[in-house]
């Protein structure tokens, strides 16, 4: 026979987790509210017999030696059967109200022990005498002891049983409050099973987007390396070639490698920022020089296009980040407005400070734009605009990751990117950076 495996829910384990919180912390405030209660009707007794004690002590003085127990006796209130027992110091019997058991030895009677190790001692039992049960208190005195004993019958028995009714009630309360507890715990917890929904579909979005992005970056890589390899093997397979058309076969395919090397770069960048943004070293950085880095870089492609760029930068835009993040994000820009923006265009860039701590940068192109359409959507991976717009320089089409890119280390450095469309034209992105984005 196969024994069914029953599995809870996660509600299911947090009431019975609550329940047997509630049941265990209910039992030992029980216990504990008897073992108090218990003890100070202890000691509420214990001090009445004192007192019995301290007066018949106080009749002895009165009376002086030899110690007459009636006489003593007499004097003890008689609204209880009070039982007296005068003792030597060595636990000898000298007097017994109840008993004629004189010169006895009572050494091992365990109030008797108790009164030896301090000034009082305390027991309930039954009596070897009469066999009756008593409550006894015994304490010590100079020359004697003195123990008194009371019955243990149903007065001081229902003395010193625990007030049920409190008890009862103090329960009552302490599981109210708990039940209040977790009353609060179980409102609570749709928010929690909605967090913990939230992760998972978290976690399954991050998994499609790994599988898709894993997916695309295959495509992506066996674009080029195609290309690469067919004019490769042309050159390899074709004697009768002539120069120029082995040189533009030469030049596709370093246009290829080109676009490879551009793709893994912009994949490692991608997937550091994502992956292990801890292990980016950052520095105190000029905004103005990295753009004009940027600048000198593309200087070839600007002239060769008709292009210029300005460089309007405040000196002190300065900020804590990561050089070549902060390098990636204006050479992603520039090189998008070589590609795209067409010839004889204008590259502006701005920046000033916000009240935020921030720097506010504003990269402007004048050239062809794109479709308001395809605003939401340049920021995606692999989004080319050339593939929807079209472009002059069809060879040197991008990765499909740069504005990626720019979006990651953008907000890698604590700020927010968009892009709109001027009035006048062109294309424009408004990106923000944090001033004192924390070293790592």
């Amino acid at each position: 026979m196969i024994m069914k495996k029953f599995r809870y829910s996660y509600k299911q384990m947090l009431l019975i987790y609550l329940g047997a919180v509630l049941g265990i912390f209910v039992l030992v405030a029980s216990i504990y509210e008897i073992r108090i209660e218990r003890n100070y009707k202890k000691s509420i007794l214990t001090t009445k017999m004192e007192g019995i004690a301290d007066l018949a002590k106080q009749a002895i003085s009165f009376y002086g030696e030899p110690i007459d127990g009636s006489k003593i006796y007499s004097l003890l209130p008689d609204d209880q059967e009070i039982r007296l027992t005068i003792l030597t110091c060595e636990g000898t019997v000298i007097y017994d109200s109840d008993t004629q058991d004189i010169d006895s030895n009572h050494s091992d009677r365990p109030e008797i022990i108790g009164c030896r190790s301090g000034k009082s001692g305390w027991a309930i039992r039954t009596s070897e005498t009469n066999h009756r049960e008593y409550c006894y208190l015994a304490k010590a005195y100079e020359d004697y002891m003195i123990r008194i004993a009371l019955p243990y019958e149903l007065d001081i028995k229902h003395f010193l049983r625990p007030n049920t009714f409190h008890l009862l009630i103090s329960v009552v309360l302490l599981l109210a409050v708990l039940v209040a507890i977790g009353m609060a715990m179980l409102q609570n917890y749709k928010q929690l099973e909605e967090a913990l929904a939230k992760v998972e579909n978290e976690k399954k979005e991050n998994r499609r987007m790994k599988h898709e992005m894993t997916h695309n970056i295959a495509h992506e890589l066996r674009t080029p390396v195609s290309s690469m390899r067919g004019y490769l093997e042309a050159l390899v397979d074709c004697d009768d070639l002539d120069g120029d058309r082995q040189k533009l076969f030469i030049q596709r395919a370093y246009l290829q490698s080109l676009r490879l090397s551009d793709l893994l770069r912009d994949i490692s960048i991608v997937t550091k920022i994502e992956e292990a943004p801890e292990l980016i070293k950052v520095e105190e950085l000029c905004l103005k020089d990295i753009l004009s880095g940027v600048l000198d870089e593309f200087s070839a492609k600007i002239q060769e296009r008709g292009m210029e760029a300005f460089n309007l930068i405040d000196d002190d835009s300065r900020i804590t980040g990561s050089p070549s993040l902060v390098y990636a994000i204006f050479r992603n820009l520039v090189e998008n407005s070589c590609k795209y923006a067409g010839k004889d265009t204008m590259i502006t860039v701005r920046s000033e400070k916000t009240d935020e701590g921030m720097i506010r940068v504003m990269y402007k192109d004048s050239g062809k734009g794109v479709n308001p359409a395809m605003l939401e959507r340049i920021f995606e991976r692999f989004f080319r605009i050339d593939a929807a717009t079209g472009t002059d320089y069809r060879d040197d089409v991008g990765s499909g990751l740069g504005l990626s890119v720019v979006r990651n280390a953008v907000q890698f450095h604590g700020g927010q990117i968009s892009a709109h469309i001027p009035p006048e034209g062109g294309l424009e992105f408004d990106f923000t950076l944090n001033q004192r984005r924390k070293r790592l």
